[in-house]
This record gives structure tokens, sequence and C-alpha cells, in this order.
């Protein structure tokens, strides 16, 4: 039997591996005489084939304890940073279902709590492969906490079958759950009697019964039940003539038990928020008239739905809530001085503070259900709030908030009494209040549920005391350590608890529409939020913890705790910012977030924690951080990773962008031109580079693609207009890619020749006086493109008194650039004007008047024009043009001039028709 228990397992792993269920199926769903058994191990889940007359066929085996694990991380410890092999896992039992089995398996992070889950999850087996992941899967209510020698008790647990349901129990009790979605409390039968325990268990006649020590065969059927009960009453039955118990382990925990008297005198008293305390006291004892009648009294139907920022019934119903969470506890005679005279809901009655605020709990969810069941919930609007407004719905979920916290820490309390009590006599100290009648620090701290935040604060406030104290940094180091298990330990639980309850507590009426802004309590700022707190915290666990110690251990754990500190302080400005979404502060609070978690995660660089750095810039999507690790540590298959993994959101364009701010230009094209890179991000580097032609052309030549090379380049010159050079070296490399392509010569002759023009144009402004271009101010080592008509206006400026007929010409020359007509003739009339100011016109011998033009500027270039080769009509402009032009002054009036001007155009006439 061996073989089919462990199949084909090592002997060494035969003889360490543990069996923790068969379970065997009869032919009946797939073929008459073949058994389908399954063999749940202490890793893995093995499924049989048996046939009688046959060997035993092994259709497949797997591993069982990555996919609970990864289950559990989803649900449980998707929103805290960490690592799935930080998770502690345990096959408990195994059940046969509809088309598969389902497992009941529990789990716990001792790196962050001690609070060990319990969870049910059905696997599919119908197919010949193996499941890759759970089909259901959903953690129960119930949880334990996990010590080591407890861990027998804990891990005890079997559970039955029976349709929707399922009944785990162990020797000392039965719970009762949802087996096909989550639920809320279990109800559960504690065996607690003198020797009582439970033996065993089985379904019979779809009943489950089970055999206790003392009372022998117990079946459990449902009773009657409202569907307002938040619990259901179960009805525990033995043999005939013995123990019948019916009752809701809710209803012992709310006391209700008040006289009529007492109610009568409630409803007498007029005040809103004590009539909305008869009206849900009625409707816990399933009187739903009267609690229909009492709210709709004191708060009639509204035809229209108001946005009513504190309308008396959000302050009512918040007052109420406030009042059963701050409830004294009912059955505690201590308490009796300070027990107000009015007659109150009485939300629990225990001696046991951890059951006190157990009792709170389901009282508050009970007051929910009320709430949502008399139509109040969708006329809820807002109310201030630690001086915020906040949707009416917010402040309710934020009381529930707190009351995981408060039991989180009374659990906490065993293992850390000495940091946790003293806080709470600094809480009270700062309120003021001493204990007295019996009572103690800790009666009076977990009685205010409102207040419970107040002791994170001080527990941050009491390190930085310790910080400045005379204690060796390794003693501060490890105070440090112990103060934030408490902290991280009871966020933790609130924002699952958060997470998991998001849409019961969202705002869902038209009265509340456009205030949705939330800002939990936990990343507040100010008296009723621990924004301040957790940073002074994250700063003393990261200067005077881990980087004050030498102990390598401690130092891990520190950087663990720092690492889950930021993890809450980011989750909760994560939630405002999506609150907020949509608005028009949305986009300056998102700069603003994003520069609070680059320079929080940045810490973890600068001590070379990568890995941990890697883990919340992946959770909060710093791309930038992701970037630097992987530059940081050299990591090309990573940033391939983080390529596909964060494709939806643009990281491809972000890495390259980033690589393009930080001048590395080079590093993106050498590291992702390669042919071997996925089709993705090939594509993703070509969209980036389309915006990015600077860059493209590069791209081009590495796909020896050197027409669009040289169109790009073409493009990126025609665009210059900062550097000369620049404009020069691109013109150049498009006419070598251009040369390089692979054509006959004649079919690129033509941009060729364009290239060349633009070249020329480049040339004329590097040939430009120095002394001009300083005159002007020009920066000569970094000479910006100067337009075709500033170029004319150097070349024939007064500055240039060096200037000659051929930089005259060039001046002309440069006129071909110039598209509009107009100008063209303007700046053509200009030149020659510069020209003849360049001489003396007045003062000459009139006696040999060739010899005088000869050494003229306006007649050399005349004669330069026709050398050559210009048009004899284009090389003179009109006579009579000139001797009006304006630009000459007094000149074009004197007769000298005149004389002088007339002879010259003369002789250049006969002389180029007599060349002709």
């Amino acid at each position: 039997m061996s073989s089919l228990i462990f199949g084909g397992l090592p002997t060494s792993q035969v003889m360490e591996t543990k069996l923790v269920k068969v379970v065997a199926i009869d032919g009946s769903g797939f073929e008459a005489d073949e058994w389908r058994v399954y063999v749940l191990a202490e890793q893995s889940l093995q499924k049989w084939a048996l046939v009688p007359g046959e060997v035993e066929r092994l259709i497949y085996e797997f591993d069982v304890n990555r996919i609970v694990r990864e289950a559990f991380h989803e649900t449980i410890w998707e929103s805290c940073a960490g690592s799935l092999s930080e998770l502690d896992i345990w096959l408990l039992d195994m059940q046969p279902v509809d088309g598969g089995v389902m497992l009941l398996v529990a789990a716990v992070n001792t790196h962050l709590s001690p609070q060990l889950h319990y969870a049910l999850g059905k696997f599919s087996t119908e197919s010949v492969n193996p499941p890759a992941r759970f089909s259901t899967f959903f953690p129960l209510k119930n949880t334990g906490f996990y010590r080591e020698e407890d861990e027998e008790e804990l891990l005890s647990y079997q559970f039955l079958l029976v349709e929707q349901s399922a009944f785990l129990y162990n020797q000392k009790e039965v719970l009762a759950v949802s087996a096909v979605a989550f639920s809320d409390e279990p109800d559960n039968i504690e065996f607690l009697g003198p020797g009582d325990r439970v033996l065993g268990g089985a379904v019979c006649g779809n009943v489950p019964v089970f055999f206790s020590k003392n009372h022998g065969l117990i079946s459990i059927s449902p009773s009657d039940f409202s569907p307002h009960d938040v619990n259901s009453s179960m009805s525990f039955s033995e043999a005939p003539g013995t123990l019948d118990i019916t009752g809701s382990q809710f209803s012992e925990g709310i006391n209700i038990s008040m006289t009529e008297v007492e109610l009568e005198e409630l409803t007498i008293n007029k005040d809103t928020a004590t009539q909305m305390r008869v009206a849900f006291i009625h409707y816990i004892k399933k009187n739903l008239s009267q609690s229909e009648s009492i709210v709709n009294e004191i708060f009639p139907p509204e035809e229209e739905p108001v946005i009513d920022i504190d309308a008396v019934l959000d302050t009512v119903v918040v007052k109420v809530s406030q009042d059963l969470i701050n409830d004294i506890p009912a059955g505690d005679p201590r308490w009796a001085e300070m027990r107000p005279s009015a007659v109150s809901i009485k939300s629990s009655s225990s001696l046991h503070i951890l059951h006190q605020l157990e009792d709170k709990q389901k009282a508050l969810e009970l007051y929910i259900t009320f709430l949502k069941d008399l139509k109040l919930w969708n006329r809820f609007s807002a109310v201030t709030s630690r001086g915020v407004v906040m949707a009416t719905s917010f402040v309710l979920g934020e009381h529930a908030e707190k009351l995981i916290a408060a039991i989180a820490l009374r659990t906490l309390q065993a293992n850390h009494s000495n940091v946790i009590e003293t806080a709470m006599k600094y809480v009270l100290e700062e309120r003021d209040e001493k204990p007295s009648a019996g009572l103690t620090h800790q009666d009076l701290f977990y009685r205010e549920i409102t207040k419970v935040h107040q002791i994170i604060k001080v527990l941050a406030k009491r390190s930085e005391e310790v910080v400045h104290s005379d204690r060796r940094p390794q003693e501060v180091a490890n105070m440090i350590a112990e103060t934030n298990i408490v902290i991280l330990a009871v966020l933790q639980d609130v924002i699952q608890f958060r997470q998991q309850k998001a849409e019961v507590f969202c705002p869902s009426s038209p009265c509340s529409a456009g205030i949705s802004e939330y800002l939990p309590w936990t990343a507040a700022a100010g008296k009723g939020g621990l924004r301040d707190a957790l940073s002074l915290q994250q700063n003393l666990t990261l200067k005077n913890g881990a980087r004050s110690t030498a102990d390598r251990s401690l130092k891990n754990q520190l950087c663990d705790q720092l690492m889950h500190l930021i993890d809450i302080v980011l989750d909760g400005r994560k939630c405002y910012l999506e609150s907020i979404r949509g608005t028009e502060k949305f986009d300056v609070l998102l700069q603003q977030y994003e520069t609070e978690r680059h320079s929080l995660i940045q810490q973890f660089l600068e001590d070379e924690e990568y890995e941990r750095a890697a883990i919340l810039a992946e959770k909060y999507c710093d791309f930038q951080i992701l970037v630097q690790i992987c530059e940081l540590t050299d990591n090309k298959e990573r940033l391939d990773q983080y390529m596909e993994k964060f494709s939806e959101q643009d990281f491809s364009q972000f890495l390259f962008g980033w690589y393009v701010r930080e001048q590395k230009q080079g590093r993106l094209l050498k590291q992702f031109r390669s042919v071997e890179k996925p089709h993705a991000q090939q594509q993703a580097l070509s969209q980036f580079l389309k915006d990015h032609p600077s860059l493209s052309w590069l791209q081009n030549i590495f796909s020896s693609d050197y027409k669009q090379a040289s169109n790009t380049l073409k493009s990126l010159a025609k665009e210059e207009t900062e550097l000369l050079q620049r404009k020069k070296s691109m013109l150049s490399l498009a006419k070598l890619s251009l040369l390089a392509f692979d054509q006959q010569p004649e079919a690129v002759d033509e941009e060729v020749q364009a290239l060349n023009t633009e070249l020329d144009l480049v040339l004329y402004e590097e040939e430009l006086p120095e002394t001009v271009l300083s005159a002007y101010g020009y920066d000569i080592e970094r000479l910006r493109v100067l337009t075709p008509m500033e170029l004319v206006k150097l070349y024939i400026c007064d500055e240039n008194s060096t200037a000659t007929e051929y930089d005259f010409k060039k001046a002309l020359d440069l006129l071909s650039y110039i598209d509009d007509e107009f100008e063209r003739s303007e700046l053509r009339h200009k030149i020659w004007c510069q020209a003849v100011l360049r001489d003396t016109w007045t003062d000459t011998d009139s006696n040999s008047p060739l010899e005088v033009i000869q050494g003229m500027v306006f007649f050399r270039l005349a004669e330069l024009m026709a050398f050559m080769g210009s048009s004899p009509d284009d090389i003179l402009p009109s006579l009579e043009r000139m001797l009006e032009a304006q630009e000459l002054g007094s000149l074009k009036d004197h007769s000298s001039f005149q004389y002088l001007l007339k002879v010259g155009y003369e002789h250049v006439h006969r002389t180029l028709h007599t060349d002709q």
C-alpha cells in the first residue's frame, strides 16, 4: 500500500512524508468498476485510479503547498509587503465534493503577526491534468494565536461537509461555517465540561453527527431563524431525554435583558439618539414593525435626496455607533460608579476584556445590518470627523477598524505585556484618567475604542525617548524592534480588514454623491491620525535601529519592519488618492505622493537593500526605483521582467525616457537593438523612437535602414535652430546615409544636391568674420543657426568694415534661400545700396571717371558677377531706382554721384554687349 500512498517518492521522503487524508470515490460518476482515490500528504495531492484485478494507476501528483501558499498570500497578505517563503502552511483535512475535493488549510506569517488563519479551498479534479490553482478559496473568520506550544491544538481541526455548510471540529469545539463563500463569525459549540471532549464526527443521512465523551451522539441542524440575524442559531440535540440547547452566540453577547419599564422609559425620551437606540433594541428583539415605525417617525422618508453635511440622521447614527463601541461593560460591578444613569444598550456582559471587545464587534455588525435593513444606509450624507468632511459610512468603517485594532492589541499583550501596558499608562496619563474602584489601566484603555489609536502615537513617542536616553545602541535597537512588532501587527490587521470590507463601507447613497474623499485614520495627520507617529517610527527604525546595530539578524528584522511601516504609510496615501481621482486637486496631490513615495523607498537604495526596495517599488509602481535597482545591480533579466509585468502601465516608455533624461542614449540603443529582444519590447522601442527622432536614426543605422535614417536626419537638421555645428553634423550624416543607400546613384542625386545646398548655407554662416558676430553679441563657440535674411544683413552691415565685393556677392547668393519674392527684391536693392555706401562718390577726379569707378565696390561687384556668368540683365539693379533710393540719403541728389553712376552703367552695358 505504500506505493499507492506515496507513489514514486524516494525512500528517504517516504519516511518523512506525513499522510493527512485518503478519500475514495466510487465509479458511479465515471466508470462503474473504477474507484478514484485522492491521497493528501504533507506537501502533495495524488489522484489514483483503482480497478479490481488491475494494478493501481497514478493519474497525477502535484505540489499543493505552493498553491495554498499563493492563495493565502493573495487573500490575506497581498496588502503586506513580503515574500511567499515567509508563510508557514499546514494541510489539515480533505473531503470530497462535486467535481473535486475540498481542503481545510491553515497559515501564519510570524514575520508580521502570530495570527493563524484557516481557509477552505476547492480543487476541480475531473481533468486528467493536475489543477494549477484552487477553483474557490476563501478564508474563515475564526483565527487563532499561533504559539509553538499550542500548535497541536490549533492544527487539530477536521471538517465535515453537509450541502453548503462546513462543520469544523476538534476535541474542544464544533464550528459551523459556509462552505461556498466568505461568511461572518461562525456559530460554535464548546465542549468544556469536566472530562468532556469530541471524539469524532461523521455525516449520517445528510446530518452532521458528533460523538462526545460526556453526551454521546449529538446531531446538529439549523433552527428557525430570522433573516435579520447576524449568526444563525443552532440546535444541538442528543439521544432522547437528554440535552437540548438553542441559542445564539450573538444574543449572548448583546445584553437586551431590559425590562418593559426600562424600554418604556427610553421610548418616552424624545431625544433623537435615544429613539434610535430604542428602534435598534426593538430590531434586536425582532420587533421589526415597532423598529420601522420609530425610524420613520424620527427620520421621515424624503422625496428628494439632499446632500447635507452633519445632518441629524448622520450625526445620530455616528453617535449611537460611538456609544456602542465605547460602552461600559454591563456585567462588571467595578464599573458601577461610572455607569450612566440613563438606560442604554449594553453591548457586552462579559468580564473578560477580549470577549468584551468581540461582543462590541458583534454589536457594531448588527447595528450596521439594522441601518441597512431599515433603509437608513442609503440616506447617509457626510459628517465632520477629525476636522474633515467624511462620508458617514466611512466613519462607521473607522469604528469597525478601531475595534479590530483593539482586539489585535489585546491578543498581542500576552507576549508584549511590558511594552503595551507601559504605553497604556502613558495614554491614560495624557487623558488625565486614573484607575479606581478596582479597575485597572487595561480596563480604562480598552473601554474607549474610538481613542485606541492613541497608543500607537505613544509607542512612537516612547521609542523617541528611548533613543535620547543613555541606553546602549544595541538595547535601543532591540526596543525599537519590539515596538515595531506591536505597531505592525495591529495596523496590518486593520488594513487587511479595510480591504476585505471596502465594499461594505463604500458610500452608496445619492446624498453622499461627490463626497468620496477618504483619508484613513492610519494615514491622517494631526491629533486623530497616525501619519506623524508612523513617520517618526520610520526615522527611528532606520537611523537608530537598522543603521545602528552590528547584529545582522536584528538589522534584517529592523529592515523588514521599516519596509512594512513604509508599506502602511503608502497604502494610506494611495487609498486617499484613489478617493479623490477626477477632482481638481488630484494632480497636485499625486505629484506630492510620488515625491514622498520615492524618498521613502530611496532609503533602501542608499543602504543597498535592493530586494526590499524592489518589493515596495513593485507594489506601488515606482518605476524610477525599479530602473535604478536594475542599473545598480546590472540585472538586464529583471528589467525585461518588469517590462513584461508592467506593460499595461507603459513601463517601457518610462524606461526609455529615463535613459534619455540621464543622458544614456547609447546604453538604451545598445541594450535594445538586439534581435533577440521580445517583439513587444522592440515595438515599444519603435513607438518611443517615433517621438524621439534624435535617437531613431541610430536605430535605423543599426537595422541598415539608411534611407529612413537620412530622412530622419534631414528633418532634424531642418528643425535645428540652437547649434550650427549640430545642424552641419546632421546634414553630413544624412548625406552619408543617403550615399550608403543601396540604390543607383542617379536615384538619389536630387536628394544629395538638396543636402549640398543646405550645407552651403551652413558654410556661408561659418565664413562670417568673428568680429561681426562678436559685435552683435553672438556666442562664437556655440553659434546658433542664423536665417538667410540674418546672414545677408551681417555680410553687408557697417560693422563688417573689411567687406569686399566677394562678401556682397555672398549676400546676393543668399537671396536664393529666401522664398518670398518681395522680400528677396527688397534685400537685393538694399545690398546694392550698401555697396554704394562703401565708397566716396563726391570727392573724386572727374577727368578720369573710368579709373575712379573701377576701384568702387559697387562696380567691382558687377564685374565679379559678370565674371561668374550672371545674366547681363541680372548684374546691375535698375538705374532709375538707384538714383531714387532713399537708403542713399542726400548722396542720391549729388551731381558727382549721378554722373559717376551713369558713367559706370554705360561702361558696364557697352562692355557686356561688346563681349557678346
